[in-house]
Formats: structure tokens, sequence, C-alpha cells
């Protein structure tokens, strides 16, 4: 029997890419032959080929701050990118069609309409973009993370990689653990540039009484670095890119974070208590995935524009092991942990249809 085929498209940045990955290494393992849409100038150009999966570019530009150029270009680069994927379609003929986000989303959810491929749509975000919110509108079946997200969406959170996932409940995590307190610095893959300037800062005032594991993007390590230096700390690590998130995750007491959806979700997988600083989107998304965490007692979430070092420093004197026990528990009862299987059952169910 020939394996089931199936396309997932998804680009642009790390929170669509990700967790495309996870559900397509997990769909390798159950026989089905993955092929994948993205584009060349991208995170997945460089991720998608490491896991030997096959990846067809196409030209596509977002429209968010776009110039003028790129406004009276767009339409021929979609009208070219839904030609191109239509091509894709009809050369592999997949048994279903999976969107995972981004630009490149745009023009595949409608080649797999016009195509009558089965689309099935995946949001991560607490707030849809505009892509998204019009292939809903077109899809078979539209899956979120948070609730209330995308009219008639099944909730099946954020596909979280195995290694988080088996990371030990807090209770055993924080069990014996004595020593300064450890906190995780993380703004996304490529840093954050308030979080480098404003931590080195605070942790002086709290010398040896914690460490810290900061990741500052590739463009500040050196600068980064040199601040925690400067007031004389050098037990911290400072790295540009954390690759094993998952022992980070485990190391830490707590973690200070911008709040992507991805990060979220692994942040309620592992449970963890955390304090986050949006990104100050236009749509307040990150403010927004981060709002189940605060009203459950699990986080802290302080806008950037009242981020100060008083108001951290303030807040880190308020805590304890004990107390962040507490919230990393609470953390812990909001995680969606077998996210993955349940994409995984809904694709299998709609391919058989």
């Amino acid at each position: 029997m020939s394996s089931k085929k199936i396309i997932i498209i998804a680009g642009g940045s790390g929170g669509h890419v990700f967790p495309a990955i996870t559900i397509a290494n997990y769909l390798i393992k159950h026989g089905w032959d993955v092929n994948w849409i993205g584009t060349k100038n991208k995170i997945e150009s460089d991720i998608v080929p490491k896991y030997n999966i096959k990846i067809h570019f196409i030209h596509i530009n977002g429209l968010r701050n776009a110039n003028l150029k790129t406004l009276i270009s767009s339409p021929i680069h979609i009208f070219k990118s839904y030609f191109k994927i239509k091509k894709i379609i009809n050369s592999y003929l997949p048994n279903i069609i999976l969107g995972m986000g981004g630009y490149v989303s745009g023009p595949g959810g409608l080649a797999a309409w016009t195509s009558k491929i089965p689309f099935i749509l995946h949001e991560q975000n607490k707030i849809p973009g505009i892509t998204n919110r019009f292939l809903s509108k077109i899809s078979t079946k539209n899956m979120q993370a948070f609730p209330g997200s995308l009219p008639n969406a099944e909730v099946v959170g954020n596909p979280i990689r195995e290694d988080i996932i088996r990371i030990p409940p807090p209770v055993n995590r924080f069990k014996n653990r004595s020593g300064p307190l450890r906190i995780l610095i993380i703004g996304g893959s490529q840093g954050a540039s308030i979080f480098n300037k404003i931590l080195p800062k605070i942790s002086f005032f709290f010398k040896s009484k914690v460490v810290i594991w900061h990741q500052s993007g590739r463009n500040e390590l050196e600068k980064t670095k040199k601040k925690y230096q400067k007031y004389g700390l050098y037990q911290h690590k400072i790295y540009s890119f954390i690759e094993n998130m998952a022992a980070a995750y485990e190391w830490s007491d707590m973690v200070i974070s911008r709040s992507g959806a991805l990060t979220v979700s692994e942040i309620t997988t592992v449970g963890i208590g955390a304090i986050f600083i949006p990104y100050p989107h236009k749509d307040q998304q990150q403010l927004l995935n981060a709002q189940d965490l605060k009203n459950n007692g699990a986080a802290r979430v302080i806008e950037q524009s009242e981020f100060t070092i008083k108001l951290i420093v303030k807040i880190l004197n308020s805590l304890n092991r004990e107390k962040l026990l507490i919230m990393a528990e609470k953390s812990f009862s909001l995680g969606i942990r077998n996210s993955t299987k349940k994409i995984f059952e809904i694709i299998k169910n709609i391919s058989k249809k």
C-alpha cells in the first residue's frame, strides 16, 4: 500500500515553522510522505532541509508595513505563487494540505480549495493574522491553539517537541532544589534588545542570589556579555541562541520572556512561572497569548512601556522557590501535551474522507 501524502504550508517565523516541523516528523514516523511549501528568504529555507523534507519555494512578501513597490507587485506574486502551487499539487497529488501560517499559506490555501483537496488550518496565536482569517472561511477544518481564535475551530494546542513534553512536572523538578534562583531569559530566536539592555542591570541588584541563562540573539551577544561583566557578574550563561531549549526549561525556576504563541505553549507544557513582556504588536496578539496564564496566577504580564528596572526588581524580591512552584503548577495545569497526536488524528480522519 502506497503511503499517504501531505503538503505542509508554513513559513516566515519560528512560531509557524517549528510547530509544523513537529507535525511533519510525527507524520513521517507514521509512514506519511511529506512535502513542504515555503519561501527561500525566510527561516524555513534553513530549517526544513535539515529534516530531509522536500521543500518547494515560492516568492511572496507580507503586506504589513510594505512599501509602495511591494504593494504594487504583490498581486503579481500572489497570482504567480497560486499557479506554481497548483502545479505542485497536480504533480504530487497529496491526500490533504495543512496550512500552518505565514503569508505563504494564502495562495497555498486558495490553490488547495480550487483543486478540491482537503485543506486544514492551524492557528498558533490567540489573535489570527489576516491570511488565516481569510483562509478559515474556505478551509475544510479549522484548528486553534487557544480558544476563540477562529470560527468553528477545534482547540488542539500548539505542537510541542517530544524532548520538552518529557520534562518532569514542576513538583519533581523543584524537589531538593537549592541555591540561587535560576532565571531563564528568552526574547525569541532573534533575542530582544530591551531584555539585553535592562536584565544585566537588574541582575546587579541580586548579585549571587540569582543565576541567569540569557538568550540574546546573534546580533547583540558580545554587547550583552560585556554588560553583565561590567557589573562583575560572571556566573551567568549568555548565548546568542539556546539550541537545547528542553535543558534550559528543565534547569529554570522561572522565565522572563516575550509571549509568542509557541513560547507560551512550551511554558505551560513544562509548567514554569513567568514574567511576560509581550512584544507591542498593534493587534496585541502576544498580550492576549499570555492572558490565561495571568488570569490563573501562573504569570505576571508587563507591557513594554511599563517594563522598568524598579518594577522587575520589586517583583523578583517578592518571589522565592515556594511561590514559583505554585506558579509553575498553575502553568502546568493549562498545558496541552497531546497537541501533535490530536492534529495527526484530524489529518488521518479527514484524509480518509
